[in-house]
């Protein structure tokens, strides 16, 4: 059986000539951008522009990837488009592209930058019409951790191609792991991109997808199968691919080589990116061992729920917008309260506040485990 081939670069820097050259010779090293575009093609660049975030927070992919993957498609002659579909986007889609730095790179690269305003029901899920749209999407995401998924690269990127309201009920939907990870695997298979770049030069440990700390981790990833980077990428940080649920759904809807020693690494050495001591989220995974019924009363004492510092909080309304089920309220005095008895934890209010205004609190067996 042929085996998966991912590339590995090391890139030091947002320099918008290292990232090119880095861009360049990871695409390279599988054949070239020829492999994955032809110049008749329609193309949609799909970075994660998660919120209003700064370049420098790690929290979106950096603009200067987002620029050279640009410039290496239209030097195929394709036509290209770039957008995705933030996290309460309703509200302020332009201002998330315009402090992630996005806007300006369409700007300059003279490409359109869209919303994925419209959808069309595939399957029961509302895509958005630009990815159905596009002759081939590449997917240029992020790697964080995550909250609820533990990690996110390529396979949750594309769970982006889902309105954007639409996203928020699924939490609902499927408030455990397990669940949710079989969600964002069937949009995946819905949606796979020809081709992933990994934004990895500075990546998300901790808090993530968007409370966490940068970490200077040196590299881009690229390939066509979503699963063998995410698999290599889990592997880098310490972890069984496994660990993360996604992955394994992954593997049984075999969307993709999750067995490490199917998948050949081009480019530099893969043992010189292993990452020490990479913080998770806290709390993250601590039930997924163990049997149901030791899950259920630990589930009593270790507990997690969020809580708005009404100090940092500039009243921009995206957690309430953002809420599945409506948990959070706006008390006498425009102070914001989560409602604890309708809350399911799936950190929405957390992953899409700007402004880090939403805390995780921890009942007093979780801090004595965890800080």
């Amino acid at each position: 059986m042929e085996k998966s081939r991912v590339s590995l670069v090391r890139c030091g820097s947002y320099n918008t000539d290292e990232v090119m050259q880095a861009v360049k010779r990871s695409v390279d090293l599988l054949g070239g951008i020829a492999n994955f575009v032809k110049p008749s093609d329609k193309v949609l660049i799909k970075p994660n522009i998660l919120s209003a975030r700064r370049p420098e927070d790690a929290v979106c992919t950096h603009p200067e990837v987002v620029r050279a993957v640009i410039k290496l498609v239209k030097g195929r002659g394709a036509d290209v488009v770039v957008g995705d579909s933030p996290g309460g986007f309703i509200n302020n889609v332009e201002e998330v592209y315009e402090v992630s730095g996005i806007a300006k790179v369409a700007r300059d690269e003279k490409v359109d930058l869209v919303k994925f305003a419209f959808t069309k029901t595939v399957d029961g899920f509302p895509l958005s019409v630009r990815v159905l749209q596009a002759d081939k999407v590449i997917s240029i995401p992020k790697f964080k951790t995550h909250e609820v998924t533990g990690i996110t690269a390529a396979i949750k990127n594309m769970y982006g191609a889902l309105s954007g309201l639409y996203k928020t009920q699924c939490h609902a939907m499927a408030p455990r792991e397990k669940e949710f990870a079989k969600i964002i695997v069937k949009v995946f298979s819905l949606v796979k991109p020809a081709l992933n770049i990994i934004d990895a030069v500075w990546s998300m440990e901790g808090e993530g997808p968007s409370a966490g700390e940068p970490r200077k981790t040196d590299f881009l990833m690229a390939g066509s199968d979503a699963a063998a980077i995410d698999s290599l990428l889990a592997v880098l940080i310490g972890q069984k691919p496994y660990k993360f649920s996604f992955i394994k759904e992954c593997r049984i809807m075999r969307l993709g080589e999750t067995d490490i020693s199917n998948i050949d690494i081009l480019g530099d050495r893969f043992s010189d990116f292993s990452i020490k001591d990479f913080k998770l989220a806290k709390g993250m995974g601590i039930f997924k061992y163990m049997p149901k019924y030791v899950a259920d009363i630990a589930g009593l004492l270790l507990r997690f729920w969020p809580e708005i510092d009404n100090e940092t909080c500039k009243k921009c309304n995206l957690c309430r917008s953002s809420c599945p089920v409506r948990a959070i309220y706006v008390q006498e005095g425009g102070f914001y309260t989560v409602d604890l008895s309708k809350c399911i934890n799936c950190m929405c209010c957390r992953e899409i506040c700007p402004y880090k205004a939403v805390r995780i609190k921890r009942s007093w067996l979780a801090r004595m485990i965890w800080e």
